[in-house]
């Protein structure tokens, strides 16, 4: 592990750098490998995009209840699906369900800009609030139906290098390959009666698109449509 993964930029305490140290650590033996994602989950406070009742577990590699009645993604995960994106400095992202906005801030540091859609107003805004607290500014939290064709591809800024469900589904809908840059990659968790989900991953290809299983893991559905209430 490379030195700069545990720099004390921001004053932290040794305690709290030496707990943040061994949490990197037990991502790394959870099967996150790559440093440039390990780098990128140290330097989110993952606490900020917790409730208060949850900071004092942030180093714990779990999911959390999170508002509208949906769950977070454990670390290790997001880690694992960083590295499945292979994303490069200047590609951009598209993200289907921001959730609380932890994920999208972690990925907003290794690629060059990230649209994220997500279908409660709720989590939009308290996504958004978080992110301007990270002073991250290359991630656009859109309160927006991902899973329906948007009327005009070119008011968020695609086509995408890459593309990400953030939930289990049937089977991706068809316009989201469209939405794919040529050489671009989606990953999709796909329902499974197992009940884990197949997380594929979608190659797109000069003959179309390739497809590769990654795993199985344990996803909330994605429900379609903008919620009336929240």
């Amino acid at each position: 592990m490379e030195d700069s993964l545990f720099a004390d930029e921001d004053g932290r305490s040794a305690e709290n750098l030496a707990k943040q140290a061994a949490w990197v650590m037990k991502l790394r033996s959870e099967g996150v490998q790559n440093l440039e994602v390990l780098g990128a989950l140290e330097a989110i406070p993952r606490k900020l995009f917790l409730s208060a009742s949850q900071q004092f577990l942030a180093y714990e590699d779990r999911a959390f209840p999170i508002d509208c009645g949906q769950m977070s993604t454990q670390p290790s995960l997001i880690g694992k699906v960083a590295d499945f994106l292979q994303m490069k400095p200047d590609h951009s992202l598209l993200e289907i369900g921001s959730g609380s906005g932890y994920q999208c801030a972690v990925l907003s540091k290794i690629c060059d800009r990230i649209v994220s859609l997500e279908r409660y107003r709720t989590l939009a805004d308290l996504a958004r609030e978080r992110l301007r607290s990270c002073k991250i500014h290359n991630v656009d939290v859109i309160h927006a139906d991902g899973l329906v064709a948007p009327v005009d591809e070119e008011d968020d800024g695609g086509p995408f290098d890459r593309i990400i469900l953030n939930g289990a589904l049937e089977r991706v809908p068809g316009f989201l390959f469209d939405r794919l840059a040529p050489g671009g990659r989606l990953l999709a968790p796909i329902k499974h009666e197992s009940g884990l989900c197949r997380l594929i991953q979608y190659d797109k290809g000069g003959r179309g698109l390739d497809e590769t299983e990654l795993g199985r893991f344990r996803y909330l559905s994605l429900t379609p449509g903008i919620a009336a209430k929240l």
